[in-house]
């Protein structure tokens, strides 16, 4: 049984910190990444979708208070508001790695909401949307 997937295996880091805890949803847009259309010869012509434009948007699901809420609230904090930084300095670099066949590599990530958040005695969870550009997608090759 060595074969069944663990996701603690899955790997994602912001800004050069992991994080290790909540859930992590992954998505892209556009998500078409091909079009067919003819010719006047009426020879379909593909048309490819050129890999650096597609965005890659990873939702993360934390308990509110955690050490990850803390690590990403900080840097979130620090791309809105500390006006110190330069926008530059502010795009964080991206690393994902599921270990099955998707690795994502990005030097080009930001934070695109404020989250929000609510309080209550039970354990609330909070999730910061990051969107990352100019990616390097490795796939591995059985």
């Amino acid at each position: 049984m060595d074969n069944l997937y663990k996701i603690a295996d899955v790997y994602f880091s912001i800004g050069g910190r992991q994080i290790n805890s909540g859930k992590l949803e992954f998505t892209s847009e556009p998500t078409t990444r091909a079009v067919i259309s003819s010719e006047d010869r009426g020879i379909p012509v593909i048309s490819l979708r050129d890999p650096k434009t597609i965005t890659y948007i990873f939702n993360i699901e934390v308990t509110l208070g955690s050490q990850d809420y803390i690590l990403l609230t900080q840097l979130a904090d620090d791309q809105f508001y500390n006006m110190k930084i330069s926008k530059n300095d502010k795009m964080l670099d991206l690393v994902f790695n599921d270990r099955i066949s998707t690795k994502i590599i990005s030097n080009t990530a930001v934070f695109t909401e404020e989250p929000s958040r609510s309080y209550s005695a039970e354990a609330e969870k909070v999730t910061f949307e990051i969107r990352a550009i100019n990616c390097e997608k490795i796939t591995k090759t059985n």
